[in-house]
């Protein structure tokens, strides 16, 4: 019976474990399970071979034979048989876990409490000093020396004890530190030689048999009630006696009340990971343990040394929790995958693992350094590749915080994929900044990021200007009015007539301020001039008032009109940012203050040129003779 109960239940592990390994693992290793169920198989044949021999030798008219195998065989035999099939389990677990499947967890801590029929429980614990004593303690009272007196005597219900020679003691309420001093101080008004110097008699107080006391277990406990204990009994064993906390209770938050008020909370997790000890707590009659229910958890897997699920209060952060699972298995990596349910996932290093506080739901992964799980590849601007762990929902944004890239410093971003059968499929992927995209296993993300030493370009901007100064160009298109609205705008005293752009060695304006500038322009801000000047061949050259109604032909009338050596076809119009604009006598032009028209002089031809050599030569010739003259006469 016992062998067809274990042969059920091997069929039925490898049932499970056969399905599950037959998606996801290779060749070899099916292979080494079925070498595993075939060693298992013969071993149930063999016991199968002994059994039909054992029914063979018995005779029907004989009644029972004598058996060649002793019981402590047998016993043996199945010994040998359960260590062998722990081993195969054992063995499969390993299988498993180098599958893509993480293995189950289960809640922490509450096994802890499953030893409740194997736990010896000691009645009559130590006493400490902080006892209290009260009615049905045993106080026992011994005297010896020169006077020699035993006392042992149950506390009455008013606190008191009766002894020969001494009379009425009370007891009740006091401490057992307390009852030695007051019970010395009695005794050696009876008792001198207590007191003498050496003392000559000496006295000792112990409690013999102590009082049960009665306390309430309820709430999320598998056997909820009221308990008669020790009054020395800790929270832990008053735990296990009550059946131990339910799947659905807390073991962060146990409430103890006493006359309706909560005195106390305890914290199991310290007691249940080893890392530290529960509180002594001294239990009195009618108090309450209330178990409430839990409250918040997260999930630790991967490589930690005790993966489950565990709960966590406001005070816990990420350390702490990984102290509670045993800490890191030494082939851990050095960084935490946290997928949080609606929120943005976290890849965090090991260096964050202290500040970092955990929210309820949390479910944290720990990759191990061979761990055959399913990864992508990131390499930024051509670097060492980085290897992040997969899941379903992986974002950008996951990908960006692994690799410490920022969003607005990405140039492109390309990804290979391999589709099987040696075919690559290349993508440039857009919207990265906002959108999403769908990653697989194994896909190769090459991420090319802007150069951010490259040298910035520049425009200088001085004059009537709120900020002057140097500007970086923002992009390959700024314009004049971007730079004079990133420099606080113009001064009141001008405006946009009066700036001008020095390129090199040309210089120029902008009616509208839509210009594009280059890089190493200068942005000359000057003051406004009220004035139009007008020079060459003008009667009266000088300046000009600028009134806005006034045209070109206007300011020339003003100056008296041309001279009769003026060029009409040679009048130029100079705007004040310096571009130069031909116009006629009579143009209906509107100039800007600040503005030059420059009247050219006429160019002399050839013709006119002789006859004014000649002319002169003549002059010159008629004075000499008039000189000759002169000089003869005075003769």
């Amino acid at each position: 019976m016992f062998i067809n109960h274990i042969n059920t239940r091997i069929f039925l592990v490898f049932s499970v474990f056969f399905l599950t390994l037959l998606k996801s693992q290779s060749t070899e290793e099916l292979k080494k399970f079925m070498e595993t169920y075939d060693k298992i198989k013969v071993d149930q044949q063999a016991n199968e071979v002994v059994k039909k021999g054992i029914d063979s030798e018995k005779s029907a008219d004989k009644g029972p034979m004598k058996l060649l195998i002793t019981p402590g065989d047998i016993t043996n035999y199945y010994n040998e048989k359960i260590i062998s099939i722990r081993d195969e389990l054992d063995e499969l677990k390993n299988m498993l876990s180098l599958t893509d499947t993480l293995l189950p967890i289960t809640d922490f801590g509450y096994n802890y409490f499953n030893k409740r029929d194997s736990v010896f429980y000691i009645d009559n614990l130590n006493i400490s000093k902080d006892y209290i004593l009260d009615y049905g303690d045993e106080i026992i009272i011994s005297v010896w020396g020169q006077v020699e007196q035993y006392e042992k005597k149950i506390i009455n219900r008013d606190g008191s004890v009766f002894v020969s020679n001494v009379g009425s003691l009370s007891l009740g309420g006091k401490t057992l530190k307390e009852a030695n001093t007051y019970i010395f101080n009695r005794f050696s008004k009876v008792y001198s030689t207590l007191n003498a110097k050496p003392p000559l008699s000496f006295i000792d107080v112990s409690v013999g048999q102590t009082k049960k006391i009665n306390i309430n277990v309820s709430g999320h406990i598998m056997y909820p009630g009221n308990y008669v204990v020790n009054p020395s009994v800790n929270i832990i064993n008053l735990l296990i006696i009550s059946g131990g906390i339910t799947n659905t209770g807390t073991l962060r938050n146990i409430y103890i009340s006493r006359e309706n008020t909560l005195i106390d909370s305890i914290d199991l997790y310290p007691a249940i990971s080893g890392l530290s000890y529960v509180k002594n707590f001294n239990f009195l009659d009618g108090d309450v343990v209330l178990i409430p229910p839990k409250n918040h958890s997260i999930a630790l897997t991967g490589s930690v040394r005790i993966p489950a699920y565990y709960e966590i209060s406001s005070s816990d952060n990420l350390n702490k929790m990984i102290s509670f699972a045993g800490g890191l298995t030494r082939k851990s990596m050095d960084e935490v995958f946290i997928y949080r349910k609606e929120k943005d996932n976290l890849i965090l290093k090991l260096n964050d693992y202290k500040a970092f506080n955990l929210i309820n739901g949390d479910s944290l992964f720990f990759p191990e350094s061979n761990y055959k799980s399913k990864f992508i590849y990131v390499t930024v601007d051509n670097g060492l590749s980085v290897k992040i762990p997969w899941l379903n929902n992986l974002s950008y944004k996951d990908i960006f915080n692994y690799t410490n890239t920022d969003v607005n410093n990405i140039k492109n971003i390309e990804l290979v994929r391999d589709l099987g059968n040696d075919k690559l499929e290349t993508y440039i992927l857009q919207n990265f900044s906002t959108g999403e995209f769908f990653f697989l296993p194994y896909d190769f993300i090459f991420i090319q990021q802007r150069n951010r030493f490259e040298k910035l370009s520049t425009v200088f901007v001085e004059g009537l200007i709120n900020s002057p100064g140097l500007y970086p160009l923002i992009g390959s298109s700024e314009t004049l009015n971007s730079i004079i609205s990133r420099a606080g705008g113009l001064k009141s005293s001008t405006n946009l007539t009066n700036v001008t752009v020095i390129r090199d060695s040309m210089q120029f304006g902008s009616m509208d301020g839509n210009i594009i500038l280059s890089p190493n322009d200068t942005i000359l801000v000057k003051s406004f001039n009220g004035v139009v000047k007008l020079e060459g061949e003008i009667h009266n050259p000088g300046n000009i008032e600028w009134i806005d109604e006034r045209l070109s032909r206007d300011y020339i009338k003003l100056a008296g009109g041309l001279t009769s050596s003026a060029d009409k076809r040679h009048i130029v119009y100079i705007t004040p940012f310096g571009e130069a604009i031909k116009i006629k006598k009579n143009s209906r032009i509107k100039i800007l203050p600040g503005s030059s028209i420059r009247v050219s002089k006429k160019k002399l031809n050839e013709k006119s040129l002789a006859q004014n050599s000649f002319q002169q030569f003549n002059s010159i010739i008629t004075s000499l003779v008039s000189l000759a003259i002169l000089a003869r006469t005075s003769q």
